[in-house]
């Protein structure tokens, strides 16, 4: 009796999205099969974020170089969005916490084809 769900081993939480049946036949042609099911999917994305995975610090250092744009994570190139911020800290290295505060969520259709996946509420 699978339900196809993936846990955090350290802190294992019931998963709220909607169970769905995994299929009773199998192909016996077959040596090995394998469902991955939106559940399954879904579940791992709670997982991964009630686990603190789905988060990330940008630093300059990520930035290469080279980049088209010369963007720096500094005061000075968001003194368009945050004026204030620039003028009391002139030319400073910042750091963006970007953190997904919902899990992932995917969506299978009835092909069996991922159509579609989001980052609900990330935040930087």
């Amino acid at each position: 009796d699978g339900k196809g769900e993936i846990f955090d081993k350290s802190d294992p939480k019931e998963c709220t999205s909607p169970k769905q049946d995994m299929p009773e036949t199998v192909d016996s042609e077959r040596m090995v099969t394998l469902w991955i099911t939106e559940y399954m999917l879904n579940t791992a994305g709670y997982a991964y974020q009630t686990a603190g995975f789905l988060q990330y610090n940008l630093t300059s250092d990520d930035i290469p170089s080279d980049n088209p744009i010369k963007f720096k994570l500094t005061t000075d190139f968001f003194k368009f969005f945050v004026p204030d911020l620039t003028k009391a800290y002139p030319d400073k290295n910042l750091t963006l916490w970007i953190y997904a505060t919902k899990p992932v969520l995917f969506n299978i259709n009835k092909a069996g084809k991922l159509t579609g996946f989001s980052l609900v509420d990330v935040i930087f």
